[in-house]
C-alpha cells in the first residue's frame, strides 16, 4: 500500500478564489504564500475528481490531508469541516488531520469530538507562524491528548539555509527536540526531511521525517543519505501535493514525478521502499 502521508486539499469555492477567501478569513499569510507577488508561485490546486486521478495514476492508494498552519481559530475550525467531509464522502482514499491553535474554544471537547469523528493526528503545525509558543500550557494539553490518543503531530520545518520564500519562517530545532524529550511517546512528524537535521544530528527514537516538497529543496542524492542516518522506519514519503515540486516542467500538480524520482534515487534500497511508502506511517497510526 503506498501513502502519501503529506498533501492539502481546498474547496472548489477557495481553489476558484484565494483572494476572497483569505480577505474573508484574514489569513495573509496563507495568501502570501500561495499567491506570493513578483514571483511565480508554485502552488497548485486540485478537485476531488483531479486529485483522486493523480492518486490512481501514480498508484497511490491513500493520501493524508493535512491542516493548513492558520492565523485564525475560525479558520481551523473552517479548514477542520471540510477534512471531516472529504473523509466521510471518501474513506477508502483520505485519512485527515486535524489544524489546531490553543485558542480553540472548548478545546479539550473538540479534540475528543474530532477523534470520535475518525480524525487521525495534528497539523501540519507551525507553531513560530502561527504566533504561540511550543510551551504554550494549553497547547502542551494537546499534546498530551496526543500522545494519549496516539495520534502524529506533524510540524512544518523551516531550512535556516534554504531558500527564500514568501512567510518564510524559522524553526529553532531546539525546540523540536525539547518537545519530544518532554514527550516521549507522542509521535512527532517533522516535515520537509526535517531540514536535513539527522544527517548531521541524533534525534529522539519517537521523531519522524516526512519527504514533502523535498524535490524543490535539495537534490535527488539526500534521500539515500537520508535513510542512511536516520534508519528506514522512520522515513515516510509524502509530497506535498498539489504543490508543484518540479516547476520547469509541470503546469499541473501530480504524484507521479516525485514517486518515479524517489524510487530511482535509491536503487540498492528498494526492500526499503514497501516500508517509506507506507508501512511506516500506518504504523504511526496503530
Amino acid at each position: 500500500m503506498i501513502i502519501d502521508g503529506h498533501t492539502h486539499r481546498y474547496p472548489e469555492t477557495v481553489i476558484a478564489d484565494p483572494e476572497s477567501f483569505a480577505e474573508r478569513t484574514g489569513e495573509a499569510m496563507w495568501l502570501k504564500m500561495v499567491s506570493p507577488e513578483n514571483r511565480p508561485s508554485l502552488q497548485g490546486w486540485a478537485s476531488r475528481k483531479k486529485m483522486l486521478g493523480d492518486m490512481d495514476e501514480a498508484g497511490i492508494d491513500k493520501c493524508v490531508l493535512l491542516g493548513w498552519y492558520w492565523e485564525k481559530p475560525e479558520t481551523c475550525i473552517e479548514a477542520n469541516n471540510w477534512h471531516l467531509k472529504w473523509i466521510r464522502q471518501d474513506p477508502d482514499r483520505f485519512l485527515a488531520f486535524l489544524s489546531l491553535r490553543p485558542d480553540l474554544p472548548r478545546i479539550e471537547e473538540y479534540l475528543k469530538e474530532a477523534k470520535e469523528n475518525g480524525f487521525a493526528g495534528i497539523g501540519e503545525c507551525h507553531p513560530w507562524a502561527q504566533g504561540f509558543s511550543l510551551r504554550d500550557e494549553t497547547w502542551l494539553k494537546t499534546m498530551k491528548f496526543a500522545c494519549e490518543s496516539g495520534w502524529p503531530v506533524n510540524f512544518h520545518v523551516t531550512d535556516p539555509q534554504g531558500r527564500d520564500y514568501p512567510g518564510k519562517t524559522l524553526t529553532p530545532m531546539e525546540d523540536f527536540l525539547w518537545l519530544a524529550n518532554e514527550f516521549p511517546t507522542l509521535k512527532i512528524i517533522l516535515s520537509h526531511a526535517g531540514a536535513l537535521f539527522p544527517l548531521k544530528h541524533p534525534t529522539p527514537e519517537n521523531v519522524f521525517y516526512d519527504l514533502s516538497a523535498c524535490p524543490l529543496l535539495y537534490p535527488d542524492s539526500v534521500y539515500e543519505k537520508l535513510i542512511e542516518a536516520a534508519g528506514c522506519r522512520k522515513i515516510l514519503w509524502g509530497s506535498d501535493y498539489p504543490l508543484r515540486l518540479y516547476p520547469s516542467s509541470q503546469k499541473e500538480p501530480e504524484f507521479a514525478s516525485f514517486l518515479s524520482a524517489f524510487r530511482h534515487s535509491i536503487p540498492n534500497r528498494q526492500s526499503d521502499l514497501q516500508a517509506i511508502l507506507g508501512e511506516n506511517l500506518l504504523a504511526l497510526l496503530t
